[in-house]
């Protein structure tokens, strides 16, 4: 993945969880009309449930119809960016695959080392459903699409804002211990008996037994790749304390070369290589210039799309009717 459209993703953030099915006593209307497409009152308020169930702990009873009413405004003006992104998709030619939504579903979550029957129980627990899920993950693509297509060539970071940056942001660089893993993963389905993760067990003893026995580690990586996960099992660098504890402190215990045991997750079981550690002390702007480049490309990328999105509100024909 290139450069700018790594910065790209890392840009486009899964921002909008996706709405339940309606409540049947929601009596529709029209609360916004976007040029030739419509929101109506049935999509707004499934939405603003989701809000207010997720947070419903921390709302107060009395703040209840207070909290849901700027919760209309925020959303609604949410939803009118939204369609105005697939509009301008259209006019653009910009598609995104169903392949391409299920693939970033997937990588999403090995990131987060959640499975697929976690993130529907979150959702079911929120009142959302996978396909609203779908749905929004399709709408952060067609966003980095645009992105790409009509603000990168606009965007450009120069070493001395690099420089800059760095100098006002020393304490930030400081004391940030890394390590580029390599991972084999042997996910246990949620639910699943104690015949199934013994099963996985041995799966993973003899995958270690394996490699210990001189088989790449990268061969055997991709013998068990699923979905999104990377080639040769190479999860890149990832700084200490934001992995499971589990997986954390061995990781940070390995030397460059070495291979763990098998490490049991909440997931199932792990097996981890070291390739390169970084970071402990104070980096220089020299160690720090690509993550510093790539935090000022996504500040600038953010501020050019978000005028760029107002100069098409402008231009749009927008009735808000809430």
């Amino acid at each position: 993945m290139s450069k700018p459209y790594r910065i790209l993703a890392a840009a486009a953030i899964l921002f909008f969880i996706a709405a339940p099915v309606a409540r049947a006593e929601i009596v529709d209307r029209i609360v916004a009309v976007v040029n030739d497409d419509v929101i109506t009152l049935y999509e707004l308020e499934s939405t603003v449930e989701v809000i207010l169930k997720r947070y419903e702990h921390n709302i107060r009873p009395e703040d209840r119809d207070r909290v849901a009413a700027d919760a209309r405004k925020a959303i609604v003006g949410r939803m009118i960016n939204d369609l105005l992104l697939r509009q301008e998709a259209r006019r653009l030619g910009i598609t995104v695959r169903e392949e391409e939504v299920t693939n970033t579903i997937q990588e999403s979550l090995r990131k987060r080392n959640m499975s697929m029957d976690d993130l529907q129980q979150a959702l079911a627990r929120e009142g959302s459903t996978f396909d609203k899920y779908r749905d929004s993950t399709r709408n952060d693509l067609i966003r980095m699409r645009i992105m790409q297509r009509e603000i990168r060539q606009r965007v450009s970071v120069t070493p001395e804002e690099i420089g800059a940056y760095y100098r006002e942001h020393r304490g930030e660089y400081e004391g940030k211990l890394r390590v580029r893993l390599q991972m084999i993963s042997l996910p246990v389905p949620a639910n699943s008996g104690p015949q199934a993760k013994a099963e996985q067990r041995e799966k993973a003893e003899a995958i270690l037994k394996r490699i210990r026995g001189g088989e790449p580690f990268e061969a055997l990586a991709n013998e068990t790749r699923q979905g999104a996960e990377p080639a040769g099992g190479d999860i890149g660098y990832v700084e200490k304390g934001t992995m499971h504890p589990s997986i954390d402190e061995v990781a940070f215990s390995l030397k460059p070369g070495e291979v763990s045991g098998v490490i049991e997750t909440p997931q199932g079981f792990a097996i981890l290589r070291a390739l390169e550690r970084r970071g402990g002390g104070s980096l220089s702007v020299k160690e720090t210039r690509e993550d510093v480049e790539d935090r000022l490309y996504r500040m600038k990328m953010e501020k050019k799309f978000e005028e760029w999105l107002a100069e098409r509100r402008q231009k749009a024909h927008i009735e808000i009717r809430l």
